[in-house]
Protein backbone atom coordinates (compact mmCIF):
# COMPACT_ATOMS: atom_id res chain seq x y z
CA UNK A 1 0.00 0.00 0.00
CA UNK A 2 1.25 3.78 -0.40
CA UNK A 3 3.18 5.23 2.02
CA UNK A 4 2.90 8.33 1.29
CA UNK A 5 5.69 10.53 -0.34
CA UNK A 6 6.09 14.21 -2.15
CA UNK A 7 8.58 12.67 -4.43
CA UNK A 8 5.58 11.72 -6.90
CA UNK A 9 4.41 14.49 -8.70
CA UNK A 10 3.16 14.65 -12.23
CA UNK A 11 1.53 17.59 -13.77
CA UNK A 12 -2.03 17.79 -14.34
CA UNK A 13 -3.38 17.70 -17.76
CA UNK A 14 -6.14 20.18 -18.02
CA UNK A 15 -8.96 18.60 -19.27
CA UNK A 16 -12.99 19.42 -19.21
CA UNK A 17 -13.45 16.68 -16.82
CA UNK A 18 -16.63 16.30 -14.63
CA UNK A 19 -18.64 13.70 -12.79
CA UNK A 20 -19.79 10.56 -14.48
CA UNK A 21 -21.53 11.52 -18.08
CA UNK A 22 -22.97 8.39 -19.02
CA UNK A 23 -23.30 5.07 -18.89
CA UNK A 24 -25.69 2.01 -18.60
CA UNK A 25 -27.11 3.37 -16.03
CA UNK A 26 -27.66 6.71 -17.05
CA UNK A 27 -29.58 5.00 -20.09
CA UNK A 28 -31.63 3.20 -17.71
CA UNK A 29 -32.89 6.04 -15.70
CA UNK A 30 -33.98 8.04 -19.38
CA UNK A 31 -35.59 5.40 -20.73
CA UNK A 32 -38.08 4.45 -17.81
CA UNK A 33 -41.18 6.61 -16.69
CA UNK A 34 -42.93 7.58 -13.61
CA UNK A 35 -46.34 6.11 -13.20
CA UNK A 36 -47.78 9.55 -13.13
CA UNK A 37 -50.86 12.06 -14.67
CA UNK A 38 -54.45 12.78 -13.96
CA UNK A 39 -55.40 11.31 -10.14
CA UNK A 40 -57.93 9.23 -11.97
CA UNK A 41 -55.07 7.11 -14.25
CA UNK A 42 -52.88 7.16 -11.71
CA UNK A 43 -55.87 5.53 -9.21
CA UNK A 44 -56.51 2.71 -11.57
CA UNK A 45 -53.08 1.74 -12.03
CA UNK A 46 -52.80 3.50 -15.11
CA UNK A 47 -54.25 0.88 -17.04
CA UNK A 48 -56.91 3.17 -19.12
CA UNK A 49 -55.08 2.81 -22.67
CA UNK A 50 -58.10 0.69 -23.92
CA UNK A 51 -60.90 2.63 -21.79
CA UNK A 52 -59.61 6.15 -22.69
CA UNK A 53 -61.50 9.18 -22.15
CA UNK A 54 -59.03 10.28 -19.85
CA UNK A 55 -56.13 13.48 -20.63
CA UNK A 56 -53.04 10.88 -19.54
CA UNK A 57 -53.71 8.52 -21.79
CA UNK A 58 -52.40 10.72 -24.53
CA UNK A 59 -48.90 9.44 -24.00
CA UNK A 60 -49.74 5.63 -23.26
CA UNK A 61 -52.29 5.31 -26.10
CA UNK A 62 -53.31 8.33 -28.22
CA UNK A 63 -56.32 6.55 -29.34
CA UNK A 64 -57.89 6.68 -26.04
CA UNK A 65 -58.13 10.66 -26.76
CA UNK A 66 -60.25 10.09 -29.68
CA UNK A 67 -63.42 8.55 -27.03
CA UNK A 68 -63.96 11.93 -26.21
CA UNK A 69 -67.34 13.54 -27.33
CA UNK A 70 -67.05 16.54 -24.85
CA UNK A 71 -64.05 19.04 -24.43
CA UNK A 72 -62.23 18.64 -21.21
CA UNK A 73 -59.32 20.70 -19.08
CA UNK A 74 -57.54 19.31 -15.72
CA UNK A 75 -54.32 20.28 -13.85
CA UNK A 76 -53.20 17.93 -11.07
CA UNK A 77 -51.23 18.80 -8.04
CA UNK A 78 -48.74 16.13 -5.70
CA UNK A 79 -47.62 15.37 -2.23
CA UNK A 80 -44.55 12.92 -2.78
CA UNK A 81 -42.95 11.63 0.59
CA UNK A 82 -39.45 9.34 0.36
CA UNK A 83 -39.51 6.29 2.65
CA UNK A 84 -36.31 6.08 4.04
CA UNK A 85 -34.53 9.51 3.43
CA UNK A 86 -32.84 11.51 5.19
CA UNK A 87 -32.10 15.29 4.78
CA UNK A 88 -29.29 15.99 2.87
CA UNK A 89 -28.01 19.33 0.67
CA UNK A 90 -30.75 21.19 2.30
CA UNK A 91 -33.33 18.60 0.64
CA UNK A 92 -36.12 16.76 2.40
CA UNK A 93 -38.46 13.60 2.13
CA UNK A 94 -41.52 15.45 1.11
CA UNK A 95 -42.09 17.96 -2.04
CA UNK A 96 -44.49 19.29 -3.66
CA UNK A 97 -45.16 18.99 -7.08
CA UNK A 98 -47.04 20.07 -10.31
CA UNK A 99 -47.86 17.29 -12.09
CA UNK A 100 -50.39 17.84 -15.03
CA UNK A 101 -52.53 20.14 -17.28
CA UNK A 102 -53.97 19.57 -20.21
CA UNK A 103 -57.17 20.22 -22.52
CA UNK A 104 -59.12 18.41 -24.84
CA UNK A 105 -60.80 20.50 -27.73
CA UNK A 106 -63.62 17.44 -28.99
CA UNK A 107 -65.17 18.95 -32.80
CA UNK A 108 -68.17 17.38 -34.00
CA UNK A 109 -67.44 17.20 -37.80
CA UNK A 110 -71.06 16.06 -38.71
CA UNK A 111 -70.09 13.36 -40.74
CA UNK A 112 -71.90 9.50 -39.90
CA UNK A 113 -68.66 7.63 -40.54
CA UNK A 114 -66.18 10.14 -38.85
CA UNK A 115 -68.02 12.10 -36.05
CA UNK A 116 -65.84 14.14 -33.98
CA UNK A 117 -62.21 15.10 -34.53
CA UNK A 118 -60.38 15.76 -31.52
CA UNK A 119 -57.09 18.17 -30.88
CA UNK A 120 -55.42 17.68 -27.40
CA UNK A 121 -52.51 19.06 -25.51
CA UNK A 122 -51.36 17.76 -22.26
CA UNK A 123 -48.25 18.48 -20.19
CA UNK A 124 -47.10 15.93 -17.52
CA UNK A 125 -44.29 15.29 -15.46
CA UNK A 126 -43.02 12.23 -17.33
CA UNK A 127 -40.23 11.81 -14.34
CA UNK A 128 -39.59 12.81 -11.19
CA UNK A 129 -35.89 12.58 -9.77
CA UNK A 130 -35.77 13.63 -6.35
CA UNK A 131 -34.33 10.83 -4.42
CA UNK A 132 -31.97 11.09 -1.49
CA UNK A 133 -29.62 8.08 -1.08
CA UNK A 134 -27.46 7.42 2.21
CA UNK A 135 -24.95 4.56 2.56
CA UNK A 136 -22.36 2.97 5.22
CA UNK A 137 -19.96 0.53 4.84
CA UNK A 138 -17.55 -1.50 6.72
CA UNK A 139 -15.39 -3.13 3.36
CA UNK A 140 -14.69 -6.88 3.62
CA UNK A 141 -10.56 -7.20 3.34
CA UNK A 142 -10.17 -3.06 3.65
CA UNK A 143 -11.26 -2.25 -0.08
CA UNK A 144 -11.24 1.02 -0.89
CA UNK A 145 -12.02 3.34 -3.52
CA UNK A 146 -8.51 3.79 -4.57
CA UNK A 147 -8.09 0.34 -5.26
CA UNK A 148 -10.52 0.89 -8.37
CA UNK A 149 -8.19 4.18 -9.50
CA UNK A 150 -5.07 2.57 -8.98
CA UNK A 151 -6.52 -0.12 -11.05
CA UNK A 152 -7.61 2.05 -13.70
CA UNK A 153 -4.37 3.81 -13.59
CA UNK A 154 -2.82 0.82 -14.22
CA UNK A 155 -4.79 -0.63 -16.90
CA UNK A 156 -5.10 3.18 -19.39
CA UNK A 157 -0.93 2.87 -18.85
CA UNK A 158 -1.02 6.18 -16.37
CA UNK A 159 -3.97 8.18 -13.82
CA UNK A 160 -4.41 10.86 -16.49
CA UNK A 161 -5.17 8.80 -19.78
CA UNK A 162 -7.59 6.89 -17.22
CA UNK A 163 -10.35 8.42 -15.56
CA UNK A 164 -10.43 12.13 -14.11
CA UNK A 165 -10.92 10.44 -10.46
CA UNK A 166 -7.71 8.30 -11.37
CA UNK A 167 -5.85 11.29 -11.94
CA UNK A 168 -7.61 13.73 -8.66
CA UNK A 169 -6.68 10.72 -6.96
CA UNK A 170 -2.90 11.10 -8.15
CA UNK A 171 -2.73 14.32 -7.74
CA UNK A 172 -3.72 14.50 -4.30
CA UNK A 173 -1.10 11.71 -3.51
CA UNK A 174 -4.04 8.90 -2.59
CA UNK A 175 -1.92 6.79 -5.60
CA UNK A 176 1.49 6.01 -5.47
CA UNK A 177 4.17 3.22 -7.28
CA UNK A 178 5.84 0.63 -5.61
CA UNK A 179 9.01 -0.84 -6.20
CA UNK A 180 7.82 -2.85 -9.28
CA UNK A 181 6.53 0.73 -10.84
CA UNK A 182 3.08 -0.92 -10.54
CA UNK A 183 0.39 1.68 -8.46
CA UNK A 184 -0.64 1.08 -4.95
CA UNK A 185 -3.16 2.68 -3.03
CA UNK A 186 -4.63 2.79 0.75
CA UNK A 187 -7.33 0.35 2.51
CA UNK A 188 -10.16 1.60 4.04
CA UNK A 189 -11.62 1.02 7.70
CA UNK A 190 -15.04 2.43 6.44
CA UNK A 191 -16.87 4.63 4.00
CA UNK A 192 -20.02 6.99 3.89
CA UNK A 193 -21.99 7.82 0.72
CA UNK A 194 -24.99 10.39 0.24
CA UNK A 195 -26.37 12.02 -2.33
CA UNK A 196 -29.44 14.36 -2.90
CA UNK A 197 -30.83 14.65 -6.54
CA UNK A 198 -33.66 16.63 -7.77
CA UNK A 199 -35.13 18.03 -11.24
CA UNK A 200 -37.56 15.63 -13.69
CA UNK A 201 -38.28 14.97 -17.43
CA UNK A 202 -41.20 17.07 -18.36
CA UNK A 203 -43.05 16.05 -21.43
CA UNK A 204 -45.68 18.31 -23.56
CA UNK A 205 -47.93 16.03 -25.74
CA UNK A 206 -49.67 17.35 -28.80
CA UNK A 207 -52.55 14.83 -30.03
CA UNK A 208 -54.83 14.73 -32.71
CA UNK A 209 -57.37 11.58 -32.57
CA UNK A 210 -60.35 9.80 -34.73
CA UNK A 211 -62.96 7.54 -34.79
CA UNK A 212 -64.62 5.65 -37.69
CA UNK A 213 -67.82 4.33 -36.91
CA UNK A 214 -67.92 4.83 -33.47
CA UNK A 215 -65.66 1.64 -33.73
CA UNK A 216 -62.73 2.14 -34.17
CA UNK A 217 -59.98 4.62 -33.13
CA UNK A 218 -56.99 5.90 -34.02
CA UNK A 219 -54.56 8.27 -32.27
CA UNK A 220 -51.18 10.31 -32.91
CA UNK A 221 -49.01 12.30 -30.06
CA UNK A 222 -45.75 14.26 -30.74
CA UNK A 223 -44.11 14.46 -27.71
CA UNK A 224 -41.55 17.46 -27.12
CA UNK A 225 -39.26 16.83 -24.04
CA UNK A 226 -37.74 18.80 -21.88
CA UNK A 227 -35.22 17.95 -19.10
CA UNK A 228 -33.87 19.26 -16.03
CA UNK A 229 -31.57 17.09 -13.47
CA UNK A 230 -29.54 17.81 -10.54
CA UNK A 231 -27.57 16.00 -7.87
CA UNK A 232 -24.85 16.78 -5.23
CA UNK A 233 -22.74 13.49 -3.69
CA UNK A 234 -20.58 12.80 -1.29
CA UNK A 235 -18.33 9.85 -0.44
CA UNK A 236 -16.17 9.72 2.51
CA UNK A 237 -13.11 7.18 3.27
CA UNK A 238 -11.44 6.01 6.49
CA UNK A 239 -7.97 5.23 4.85
CA UNK A 240 -5.45 2.36 6.67
CA UNK A 241 -1.92 1.54 5.82
CA UNK A 242 -0.89 -2.47 5.06
CA UNK A 243 -0.49 -2.42 8.88
CA UNK A 244 -3.88 -1.27 9.67
CA UNK A 245 -2.55 1.76 11.60
CA UNK A 246 -5.02 5.20 10.66
CA UNK A 247 -4.09 6.43 7.13
CA UNK A 248 -6.27 9.86 7.07
CA UNK A 249 -9.21 10.00 5.37
CA UNK A 250 -10.67 11.90 2.05
CA UNK A 251 -13.72 12.91 0.69
CA UNK A 252 -14.91 13.25 -2.63
CA UNK A 253 -17.94 15.94 -3.58
CA UNK A 254 -19.51 15.76 -6.88
CA UNK A 255 -22.01 18.55 -8.24
CA UNK A 256 -23.91 17.80 -11.95
CA UNK A 257 -26.38 19.70 -13.49
CA UNK A 258 -27.65 18.16 -16.50
CA UNK A 259 -30.41 19.76 -19.37
CA UNK A 260 -31.09 19.19 -22.81
CA UNK A 261 -34.50 18.60 -24.76
CA UNK A 262 -35.82 15.53 -27.06
CA UNK A 263 -39.12 14.39 -29.29
CA UNK A 264 -40.81 11.28 -29.53
CA UNK A 265 -43.69 10.20 -31.74
CA UNK A 266 -46.51 7.69 -30.65
CA UNK A 267 -49.38 5.80 -32.63
CA UNK A 268 -52.54 4.42 -30.91
CA UNK A 269 -55.59 2.30 -32.05
CA UNK A 270 -58.25 1.11 -30.80
CA UNK A 271 -61.94 -1.42 -31.42
CA UNK A 272 -64.52 -2.67 -30.58
CA UNK A 273 -64.24 -5.95 -31.96
CA UNK A 274 -68.02 -6.29 -31.21
CA UNK A 275 -70.37 -3.30 -32.20
CA UNK A 276 -72.98 -3.63 -29.70
CA UNK A 277 -70.62 -4.82 -26.58
CA UNK A 278 -68.55 -2.14 -24.35
CA UNK A 279 -65.64 -4.29 -24.58
CA UNK A 280 -62.22 -2.95 -26.40
CA UNK A 281 -58.95 -3.93 -27.51
CA UNK A 282 -55.95 -1.57 -27.77
CA UNK A 283 -52.51 -1.38 -29.33
CA UNK A 284 -49.76 1.19 -29.13
CA UNK A 285 -45.98 2.37 -29.70
CA UNK A 286 -43.97 4.70 -29.41
CA UNK A 287 -40.72 6.19 -30.58
CA UNK A 288 -37.34 5.85 -29.35
CA UNK A 289 -37.00 9.36 -27.66
CA UNK A 290 -33.99 10.96 -28.75
CA UNK A 291 -32.63 13.11 -26.05
CA UNK A 292 -29.72 15.88 -26.66
CA UNK A 293 -27.80 16.61 -23.16
CA UNK A 294 -25.63 18.75 -22.12
CA UNK A 295 -23.61 18.66 -18.89
CA UNK A 296 -22.05 20.54 -16.64
CA UNK A 297 -20.39 19.59 -13.14
CA UNK A 298 -17.45 20.26 -10.64
CA UNK A 299 -16.18 17.35 -8.45
CA UNK A 300 -13.35 18.42 -5.47
CA UNK A 301 -11.21 15.46 -3.53
CA UNK A 302 -9.86 16.77 -0.23
CA UNK A 303 -7.49 14.35 0.96
CA UNK A 304 -6.49 14.77 4.47
CA UNK A 305 -3.16 12.64 5.98
CA UNK A 306 -2.97 11.83 9.79
CA UNK A 307 1.03 11.36 9.77
CA UNK A 308 2.06 15.01 9.08
CA UNK A 309 -1.63 16.71 9.04
CA UNK A 310 -1.15 17.58 5.33
CA UNK A 311 -3.99 18.00 3.35
CA UNK A 312 -3.89 18.02 -0.43
CA UNK A 313 -7.30 19.30 -2.66
CA UNK A 314 -7.94 18.77 -6.55
CA UNK A 315 -10.72 20.45 -8.14
CA UNK A 316 -12.51 19.64 -11.55
CA UNK A 317 -15.31 21.18 -13.56
CA UNK A 318 -16.76 21.09 -17.13
CA UNK A 319 -18.21 23.97 -19.07
CA UNK A 320 -20.39 21.50 -21.37
CA UNK A 321 -20.40 18.46 -22.70
CA UNK A 322 -22.70 17.46 -24.99
CA UNK A 323 -24.40 13.77 -26.30
CA UNK A 324 -27.24 11.87 -27.64
CA UNK A 325 -29.66 9.00 -25.61
CA UNK A 326 -31.81 7.38 -28.20
CA UNK A 327 -34.23 5.21 -25.31
CA UNK A 328 -35.69 1.82 -27.20
CA UNK A 329 -38.91 1.41 -28.66
CA UNK A 330 -41.96 0.76 -26.66
CA UNK A 331 -44.55 -1.68 -27.36
CA UNK A 332 -48.74 -1.57 -25.32
CA UNK A 333 -51.16 -4.19 -25.75
CA UNK A 334 -54.71 -3.22 -23.62
CA UNK A 335 -57.55 -4.81 -22.76
CA UNK A 336 -60.85 -2.64 -21.78
CA UNK A 337 -64.17 -3.22 -20.59
CA UNK A 338 -67.73 -2.15 -18.66
CA UNK A 339 -70.01 -3.88 -16.90
CA UNK A 340 -73.30 -1.98 -16.14
CA UNK A 341 -73.11 0.69 -17.15
CA UNK A 342 -70.96 1.48 -13.69
CA UNK A 343 -67.82 -0.92 -13.92
CA UNK A 344 -64.65 0.01 -16.12
CA UNK A 345 -62.12 -2.54 -15.83
CA UNK A 346 -58.54 -2.10 -17.75
CA UNK A 347 -55.83 -5.11 -18.06
CA UNK A 348 -52.51 -3.85 -20.41
CA UNK A 349 -48.87 -4.82 -21.01
CA UNK A 350 -46.34 -2.87 -22.16
CA UNK A 351 -42.59 -4.30 -23.31
CA UNK A 352 -39.58 -1.90 -23.95
CA UNK A 353 -35.91 -3.56 -25.01
CA UNK A 354 -33.52 -1.84 -22.62
CA UNK A 355 -30.21 -3.35 -24.34
CA UNK A 356 -31.05 -1.32 -27.09
CA UNK A 357 -31.05 1.91 -25.49
CA UNK A 358 -27.74 3.71 -27.29
CA UNK A 359 -25.48 6.92 -26.53
CA UNK A 360 -24.44 8.97 -29.58
CA UNK A 361 -21.97 12.08 -30.35
CA UNK A 362 -22.66 14.82 -32.81
CA UNK A 363 -20.43 15.08 -35.08
CA UNK A 364 -21.33 18.02 -37.25
CA UNK A 365 -23.76 18.69 -40.35
CA UNK A 366 -23.68 15.74 -43.12
CA UNK A 367 -22.21 16.99 -46.14
CA UNK A 368 -25.42 17.93 -48.04
CA UNK A 369 -26.02 20.12 -44.94
CA UNK A 370 -29.84 18.55 -44.16
CA UNK A 371 -28.87 17.05 -40.38
CA UNK A 372 -26.32 16.34 -37.78
CA UNK A 373 -24.19 12.87 -38.77
CA UNK A 374 -23.73 10.96 -35.14
CA UNK A 375 -21.01 8.29 -33.81
CA UNK A 376 -22.29 5.85 -31.71
CA UNK A 377 -20.84 4.95 -28.63
CA UNK A 378 -19.63 1.39 -29.59
CA UNK A 379 -17.95 -0.04 -26.77
CA UNK A 380 -20.67 2.17 -24.46
CA UNK A 381 -23.68 0.42 -26.23
CA UNK A 382 -22.45 -2.68 -26.35
CA UNK A 383 -22.29 -2.75 -22.20
CA UNK A 384 -25.86 -2.17 -22.67
CA UNK A 385 -26.39 -4.89 -24.87
CA UNK A 386 -24.80 -6.66 -22.02
CA UNK A 387 -26.40 -5.49 -18.89
CA UNK A 388 -29.80 -4.39 -19.57
CA UNK A 389 -32.67 -6.24 -20.43
CA UNK A 390 -36.42 -5.75 -22.00
CA UNK A 391 -38.66 -4.62 -19.54
CA UNK A 392 -42.28 -5.62 -19.08
CA UNK A 393 -45.07 -3.18 -17.34
CA UNK A 394 -48.21 -4.70 -16.43
CA UNK A 395 -50.90 -2.75 -15.27
CA UNK A 396 -54.37 -3.39 -13.71
CA UNK A 397 -57.33 -1.03 -12.75
CA UNK A 398 -60.80 -1.06 -11.77
CA UNK A 399 -63.62 1.91 -11.19
CA UNK A 400 -66.79 1.57 -9.60
CA UNK A 401 -69.23 4.50 -10.68
CA UNK A 402 -71.43 4.12 -7.62
CA UNK A 403 -73.86 6.89 -8.46
CA UNK A 404 -73.37 9.32 -11.49
CA UNK A 405 -71.31 11.54 -8.68
CA UNK A 406 -69.13 9.25 -6.83
CA UNK A 407 -66.36 6.57 -8.19
CA UNK A 408 -63.96 4.69 -6.09
CA UNK A 409 -60.96 3.52 -8.31
CA UNK A 410 -58.35 1.16 -7.40
CA UNK A 411 -55.30 -0.65 -9.30
CA UNK A 412 -51.55 -2.10 -9.52
CA UNK A 413 -48.67 -1.95 -11.52
CA UNK A 414 -45.66 -4.11 -11.87
CA UNK A 415 -42.55 -2.90 -13.52
CA UNK A 416 -40.07 -5.85 -13.91
CA UNK A 417 -35.98 -4.90 -13.32
CA UNK A 418 -33.89 -3.61 -16.01
CA UNK A 419 -30.48 -5.30 -14.83
CA UNK A 420 -29.27 -8.42 -15.81
CA UNK A 421 -27.58 -10.16 -12.86
CA UNK A 422 -23.98 -9.28 -12.32
CA UNK A 423 -24.54 -5.79 -14.24
CA UNK A 424 -21.68 -3.25 -13.11
CA UNK A 425 -20.68 -0.06 -14.14
CA UNK A 426 -17.65 -0.89 -16.34
CA UNK A 427 -14.41 1.92 -16.74
CA UNK A 428 -12.44 -0.46 -18.85
CA UNK A 429 -13.81 0.34 -22.13
CA UNK A 430 -12.99 2.30 -24.53
CA UNK A 431 -15.44 4.92 -24.19
CA UNK A 432 -15.65 8.87 -24.50
CA UNK A 433 -17.69 8.65 -21.11
CA UNK A 434 -14.73 7.76 -19.40
CA UNK A 435 -12.55 11.29 -20.01
CA UNK A 436 -16.08 12.59 -18.20
CA UNK A 437 -16.03 10.33 -15.15
CA UNK A 438 -15.31 11.16 -11.86
CA UNK A 439 -17.63 8.60 -10.04
CA UNK A 440 -17.48 4.88 -9.37
CA UNK A 441 -20.55 4.63 -7.73
CA UNK A 442 -23.84 2.67 -9.35
CA UNK A 443 -27.00 1.05 -8.51
CA UNK A 444 -28.81 -2.36 -9.38
CA UNK A 445 -32.58 -1.63 -9.04
CA UNK A 446 -35.06 -4.16 -7.70
CA UNK A 447 -39.01 -4.36 -10.22
CA UNK A 448 -41.28 -1.59 -8.76
CA UNK A 449 -44.49 -2.56 -7.61
CA UNK A 450 -46.89 0.01 -7.43
CA UNK A 451 -50.25 -0.19 -5.42
CA UNK A 452 -53.00 2.87 -5.90
CA UNK A 453 -56.33 3.84 -4.49
CA UNK A 454 -58.45 6.52 -5.94
CA UNK A 455 -62.00 8.86 -5.64
CA UNK A 456 -63.89 10.85 -7.87
CA UNK A 457 -66.27 13.09 -7.60
CA UNK A 458 -68.55 15.51 -9.98
CA UNK A 459 -70.07 18.79 -9.25
CA UNK A 460 -72.20 19.02 -12.45
CA UNK A 461 -69.41 20.20 -15.16
CA UNK A 462 -66.62 20.08 -12.77
CA UNK A 463 -64.91 17.41 -11.21
CA UNK A 464 -62.17 16.27 -8.64
CA UNK A 465 -60.50 13.53 -8.24
CA UNK A 466 -57.81 12.25 -5.40
CA UNK A 467 -55.65 9.08 -5.87
CA UNK A 468 -52.60 7.56 -3.83
CA UNK A 469 -49.97 5.84 -4.97
CA UNK A 470 -47.44 3.57 -3.00
CA UNK A 471 -44.31 2.51 -4.53
CA UNK A 472 -41.98 -0.13 -3.57
CA UNK A 473 -38.52 -0.73 -4.82
CA UNK A 474 -35.20 -1.64 -3.97
CA UNK A 475 -31.51 -1.41 -4.71
CA UNK A 476 -28.34 -2.78 -4.94
CA UNK A 477 -26.05 0.17 -4.14
CA UNK A 478 -22.12 -0.14 -4.98
CA UNK A 479 -19.40 2.77 -3.92
CA UNK A 480 -16.84 1.19 -6.08
CA UNK A 481 -15.99 -2.08 -8.28
CA UNK A 482 -13.08 -4.42 -8.55
CA UNK A 483 -13.81 -6.92 -11.16
CA UNK A 484 -11.30 -5.04 -13.31
CA UNK A 485 -13.92 -5.41 -16.65
CA UNK A 486 -14.41 -9.18 -15.91
CA UNK A 487 -18.05 -9.72 -16.37
CA UNK A 488 -17.54 -13.37 -14.81
CA UNK A 489 -15.46 -11.86 -11.92
CA UNK A 490 -16.72 -11.07 -8.23
CA UNK A 491 -16.94 -7.41 -7.27
CA UNK A 492 -15.04 -7.85 -4.32
CA UNK A 493 -16.06 -3.77 -3.11
CA UNK A 494 -18.65 -3.13 -0.45
CA UNK A 495 -22.58 -2.97 -1.53
CA UNK A 496 -25.45 -2.00 0.57
CA UNK A 497 -29.50 -2.61 -0.02
CA UNK A 498 -31.10 0.57 0.37
CA UNK A 499 -35.09 0.90 0.26
CA UNK A 500 -36.41 3.30 -2.69
CA UNK A 501 -40.12 3.06 -1.97
CA UNK A 502 -41.89 6.64 -2.00
CA UNK A 503 -45.91 7.74 -1.95
CA UNK A 504 -47.60 9.87 -3.90
CA UNK A 505 -50.77 11.83 -3.04
CA UNK A 506 -52.55 13.83 -5.76
CA UNK A 507 -55.65 15.65 -6.85
CA UNK A 508 -57.16 16.68 -10.06
CA UNK A 509 -59.46 19.33 -10.33
CA UNK A 510 -61.23 19.40 -14.33
CA UNK A 511 -63.96 20.86 -16.45
CA UNK A 512 -65.58 19.32 -18.94
CA UNK A 513 -67.78 21.46 -21.35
Amino acid sequence: MLKKTIALFCLCLLLPMGMRAQDIYTLENFSKEDLNGTARYVGMGGAMSALGGDLSVMSSNPAGIALYRSSDVAATLSFNILEDAEKFDGKGKSHLSFDQIGLVYAINVGDNTCRFLNLGFNYHKQKNFNQLLNAGFRPNNYASQTWQMADLSEYWGEPKKATPLANMGWETYLLGVDDNNQYSAFGASSAAYQKAQWGSIQSYDFNISTNLSEQFYLGLTIGAINVDYNSYALYRENLIYDDLVDAGKYSLSNNLDLSGNGFNVKFGFIARPIASSAFRVGASFSSPTYYNLKMKSYSRLVANYSDDNSQYDHYTEVGGYEYNIHTPWKFNFSLGHILAKCIAIGAEYEYSDYSTAKVTYDDGYDYLGWGFDETDDHDLNAQAGRHLKGVSTYKLGLEWMIDPNFSLRCGYNYVSSPFKKGAYANQFINSASLDYTTTTDYMNLSGINRFTIGLGLKFGSFYADAACQYQHQSGHFYPFNLQYGEDGAINDGPSSKLNLSRTQVMFTFGYRF
